[in-house]
């Protein structure tokens, strides 16, 4: 039946929707009720100025509830008024080492120093404990009974095309494993007497604030497995290397800080993650995860081997700083003796290697300098699963293995 307006004047719904309307628009009749009770004697008072009792709130926490997400405004407990540039763990420098270098007035030498050359040389890694590590390889990456999804994975030339999603290993526990096997390899290789002077700690967090040209940057880091020992790593001479003959890159147009995010909301005070009364406080090795998922670039570019390396310098350098600052206090800037850090930076298949020596924490200074020295990365292996149903490593280079046991041993 076709709706018309005859139809509609006699419909259900429009009968309701108009009677909603007009005994929405009735007045209240007065029932002489207040005019009674005004002629006894006896007050009228609206209902809610008695009923409503103002009570300060009260916060409590109920088991189970998860807390309602902080505000990032004003209202935020660490909001600073002046904005500063932090560098967080997902960071990379555009510019990579050169940016680094200028920031934290670091020279870069492209060897490691020529004490560690000289023991990697005389280091021979016995068969027996190649093949167990080997195994150990296998054991990781192959064999370990994670089963998550795996990173989605792009092909650059159709860059809307998605692959089918595969499961495996994740990449945090690759990283995990593998630099956990290496650890354990290397307690076996270097003995029980070396063994009683190394300690493991994981996630470990750093915090150091500092002020160059005039701007605030905070450097927030964490190491994922850092090697503590009892005695500090002895410094290298800076009369042999001669830091301030090496020339720090010109960055211009472009600032030192860019690229690093802008903030208000930021923790500005020192933070190293151990007592300077445990016996065990002096940073050796840290030992840094660094996945395609854990860094990203501003410009959503693919991040570079050359920023990467980069990433490791600033880590480096963050956590000796951290250690300066609890050794000698918030403001010192010359270093009563130099503190020096071993660095290995893995995706679980590339190993970095390099030695940072903190001399000054003055980065503005044309009398002292900071020294990094790297090694070109290795590769543990070309190709490490399940070929043809058939778990294979192949190409394994244990040169990572001995390059580990020098850097744990030293």
């Amino acid at each position: 039946m076709r709706l018309t307006n005859t139809l509609l004047r006699q419909h259900i719904g429009f009968f309701f929707k108009k009677h909603w309307l007009q005994q929405g628009k009735r007045v209240p009749n007065s029932t002489g009720a207040e005019e009674e009770l005004a002629a006894r004697g006896i007050t009228v008072v609206d209902p809610s100025e008695v009923l409503k009792e103002q009570r300060p709130r009260e916060d409590f926490n109920i088991p189970g509830m998860v807390p309602p997400p902080v505000a990032l405004d004003e209202t935020h407990p660490l909001w600073k008024a002046e904005p500063a540039y932090v560098y967080g763990d997902t960071n990379v420098l555009l510019e990579g080492v050169r940016q680094a270098q200028s920031l934290l007035n670091t020279a870069v030498y492209d060897d490691l120093p020529l004490k560690v050359e000289e023991k990697l040389e005389q280091t021979k890694i016995t068969a027996q404990l190649d093949r167990s590590m080997q195994q150990a390889v296998l054991s990781a990456l192959v064999f370990d009974t994670e089963q998550v999804k795996n990173a989605i994975v792009k092909v650059p030339d159709r860059p809307a095309y998605k692959l089918p999603r595969t499961y495996g290993i994740s990449e945090g526990r690759r990283n995990q494993l593998i630099l956990s096997k290496l650890v354990t390899h290397c307690e076996r290789f270097a003995g029980r007497s070396v063994n009683a002077n190394r300690k493991v700690v994981f996630n470990a967090r750093f915090l150091v604030p500092l002020v160059k040209d005039s701007e605030r940057v905070l450097l927030n880091l964490k190491a994922e497995s850092m090697i503590i020992s009892q005695d500090p790593l002895k410094p290298l001479d800076t009369s042999v290397y001669r830091p301030l003959d090496v020339e720090l890159p010109n960055l211009f147009p472009l600032k030192e800080t860019v690229s690093i995010p802008v903030q208000n909301i930021y923790d500005w005070k020192n933070e190293y993650p151990i007592s300077r009364n445990y016996k065990l406080s002096h940073p050796h090795t840290i030992l840094i995860h660094c996945s395609p998922s854990d860094v990203k670039n501003a410009t959503e570019l693919p991040v570079s081997r050359d920023q990467i390396e980069g990433r490791t310098m600033l880590k480096a350098f963050t956590v000796a700083a951290a250690r300066a600052r609890q050794l000698y206090g918030d403001d010192v800037k010359t270093l009563p003796s130099p503190i020096t850090v071993q660095a290995v930076q893995t995706d679980s298949k590339t190993f970095h290697f390099s030695v940072y020596q903190l001399n000054t924490l003055d980065l503005g200074s044309s009398t002292e300098r900071n020294m990094w020295f790297r090694k070109a990365p290795l590769d543990l292996y070309s190709e490490c699963g399940y070929i043809v149903g058939k778990p294979t490593l192949a190409d394994y280079n244990k040169d990572v293995l001995r390059h580990f046991a020098v850097f744990y041993s030293n």
